[in-house]
């Protein structure tokens, strides 16, 4: 900007940005989270009003517990429990799934949303008596779904190995933009100004590989947030930290401010595959990528993929890509082969009516067509060929198409358009036999066809037309 003499306000830009950061946090403090179009804020009966709530999920993914609050509806049931395995939705990271086990009775978690300052688990309606009436204490035994959980944990750790490749790959101009940690993909958004070429994204696939095979073991605990970010960890840009944050370090390759949930070792990853990368946004550019057992799906369709094509095409699947690239080559030399045959009157043609026109010391060689056509432009090079070859000559051409439609054409040499012979004017004349209207120029003319029954009696007119128009030449 100061290159091209403007000024820029640094204090008024961070201002700004500030007031808009205050805006979204009041903004999703309003926000009113919703069960099937419920308000969830309303409608709770307490069964322990004293009760504290703690996250469990880092370390155990399943535990006996107390209900805190209950809310009952017809559309489902939402619990609020003291000792909560669930991880809520943050960071990227998606909210746990799982189920929650009572007496007698369970419900299926679908989503844990946040409802003031408590984690509130949204279930279905229960399977099996609930208790009625309620009263404390409600004992519960809270699961988290293991695989879908693990899965994410794959998906989460890779992202952070993703972002640490793309920063070594592209540069350290790479930071995240956004985030999206499920169970069956990851998706990051990263800045960067241009779309990634072939090389770079199978190095970024490389290196995070490399990393999930030398297996490291991750460090994950509480650090002074000043202390973190002086040693380096990455932080989301416009996030506000409390003093003591939660840091995730892959030693050596990444170390970020995290709470989200990781896999032990890098190696626990298995496999890492990218699926995408794309444009979202001026200077924005996003990866979907693939980890474990999704990665291992995705691979083994593409094999079978694979398989299939290199079945239909006679050979291994080694040899796949070069058998394609052969057949593609034949294809090709073959349509120039039929061009050739098309325009020299092969076996595309059906010829309705050849002969010569004899008049006074005039000689014409008239030539009535029917050609089996892929397009318009087909009929247009047999007339390219024909006007080349014939000295004195005129042909008139049924162009017929796949899709069943008839085009006709008329064409006339130099020689006999300076005798006043012209295309324009035979096929105005033959189109009336067939219901159509035409036009064109001296040497090439065209015309349309509503009755195709009668193309071959238009065909043969065209001699009529051509004698006619000779005798009022000399005349």
């Amino acid at each position: 900007a100061e290159e091209r003499g403007y000024g820029v306000d640094v204090q008024g830009f961070e201002d700004a940005l500030e007031r808009q950061r205050e805006r979204s946090r009041e903004d999703r403090a309003r926000s009113v989270p919703t069960l099937e179009g419920e308000d969830l804020v309303e409608g709770w009966q307490s069964l322990q009003e004293t009760g504290e709530q703690r996250f469990t999920g880092y370390d155990q993914l399943e535990f006996a517990t107390d209900v805190l609050a209950v809310r009952i509806s017809e559309d489902g049931l939402a619990l609020q429990i003291a000792d909560n395995p669930f991880y809520i939705e943050g960071g990227g990271q998606v909210s746990d799934t799982g189920r929650i086990e009572g007496d007698g009775w369970s419900t299926e978690i679908r989503d844990a949303v946040r409802v003031g300052d408590r984690v509130a688990l949204l279930g279905t309606v229960p399977d099996g008596a609930f208790p009625e009436p309620l009263g404390a204490p409600l004992h519960v035994r809270a699961i988290v779904d293991s695989v879908s959980r693990r899965d994410t944990e794959r998906n989460h750790t890779a992202t952070h190995l993703l972002q640490a490749a793309l920063r070594d790959v592209l540069g350290t101009h790479v930071v995240q933009r956004g985030s999206l940690v499920a169970p069956d993909r990851l998706r990051f958004d990263f800045s960067h100004t241009a779309p990634m070429t072939e090389d770079e994204r199978r190095r970024v696939e490389e290196v995070v590989s490399e990393n999930i095979w030398e297996d490291h073991e991750l460090s994950i605990g509480p650090r002074a947030y000043d202390d973190a970010v002086r040693d380096g960890a990455m932080a989301l840009f416009g996030e506000k930290y409390d003093d003591v944050v939660r840091v995730v370090e892959i030693p050596g390759v990444s170390m970020e401010l995290c709470g989200g949930t990781h896999v032990g070792h890098t190696g626990e990853i298995g496999l890492f595959k990218v699926t995408s990368e794309s444009g979202v946004a001026a200077g924005v550019r996003r990866i979907e990528a693939l980890t474990g057992r999704r990665a291992l799906q995705d691979l083994e369709e593409q094999v079978s993929r694979l398989d299939e094509v290199a079945t239909v095409l006679g050979t291994s699947q080694e040899n796949a890509a070069v058998r394609a690239e052969q057949l593609l080559a034949e294809k090709k030399e073959l349509e120039g082969l039929l061009d050739e045959l098309r325009s020299g009157g092969g076996a595309g043609e059906s010829v309705v009516l050849e002969e010569t026109i004899a008049f006074d010391e005039v000689a014409i060689e008239y030539k009535a067509v029917r050609l089996r056509a892929r397009n318009a432009d087909d009929a247009r090079k047999w007339g390219d060929a024909f006007l080349s070859k014939e000295a004195s000559g005129v042909a008139v051409v049924s162009a017929d198409l796949p899709d069943g439609k008839h085009t006709l054409f008329a064409f006339v040499t130099d020689h006999l358009i300076g005798q006043g012979i012209r295309a324009d004017a035979i096929v105005r004349e033959i189109a009336s036999v067939v219901g159509g209207r035409g036009g064109g120029r001296p040497h090439m003319a065209q015309a349309g066809v509503e009755d195709s029954d009668r193309i071959d009696e238009a065909l043969r007119m065209g001699r009529d037309v051509v004698e006619k128009l000779t005798r009022e030449a000399v005349g």
